[in-house]
């Protein structure tokens, strides 16, 4: 990455997540647990992979200790799904093109995991807006998010957020995370506890998803 080049904010988050390293890697996959609310909050254990133009998530999820839902949510070419079963039922079986343009968000939001794929080498365009706000835009066909990054004077990240597209009916929502808590895995910075949910930075915020990460894998 030319330093020279970006807006010294910029730098910042990219010297704070990645240091020097030459090759960071851009398709990680990542051990979570965390709640998340389905009418009530349901503890999960998942498996997610992402690489900023894709994601695939497998959890399962119940109250307390038992693990009932199977859930796979998934983007990537443009295709999105959600699979939800109890004990083999299958409860949502949806792909649709709403699915795909949601996918399309949540793969650019949850690129904060992989940083090493918002390079501007990799085809993502940057800019700040102050000192303490970033913004980054890239193609997800059929999307082409604009993701906003708050970070802190060490380049430390705050949140993440975006105009993200949730149905026919309601079109983009604002859709973040608040992150709680950050460290080293494997030589890259990533936020490592966080709060995500619609209406994100707005009177309308509704938090529905919790995560920690127990573990980061770099795939390629």
């Amino acid at each position: 990455m030319e330093h020279s080049a970006i807006d010294e904010p910029v730098r910042r988050y990219f010297e704070h997540a990645l240091g020097r390293k030459a090759e960071p890697g851009r398709r990680v996959r990542l051990g979570l647990r965390g709640r998340i609310k389905v009418g009530v909050w349901l503890r999960f254990d998942s498996v997610w992979e992402g690489d900023a133009r894709s994601f695939s998530w497998r959890a399962r999820a119940g109250p307390g200790p038992l693990r009932f839902l199977d859930v796979h949510d998934q983007f990537a070419d443009g295709r999105g799904s959600m699979r939800v079963a109890m004990r083999g039922l299958k409860l949502v079986d949806a792909h649709d093109e709403d699915t795909a343009r949601s996918g399309a968000g949540r793969a650019a939001l949850e690129a904060v995991w992989t940083p090493g794929a918002l390079l501007p080498e990799r085809g993502v365009q940057w800019r700040a807006e102050s000192e303490s706000e970033i913004v980054a835009t890239w193609d997800v066909p059929p999307e082409r998010p604009e993701v906003h990054l708050g970070i802190g004077p060490k380049g430390e990240l705050h949140f993440t957020r975006a105009l993200r597209w949730r149905d026919r009916d309601t079109g983009y929502m604002p859709f973040g995370a608040d992150v709680h808590d950050e460290r080293d895995v494997g030589g890259v910075t990533i936020p490592t506890r966080l709060t995500a949910g619609w209406g994100h930075g707005t009177a309308a915020w509704s938090p529905f998803y919790e995560a920690d990460v127990t573990g980061r894998e770099r795939l390629g």
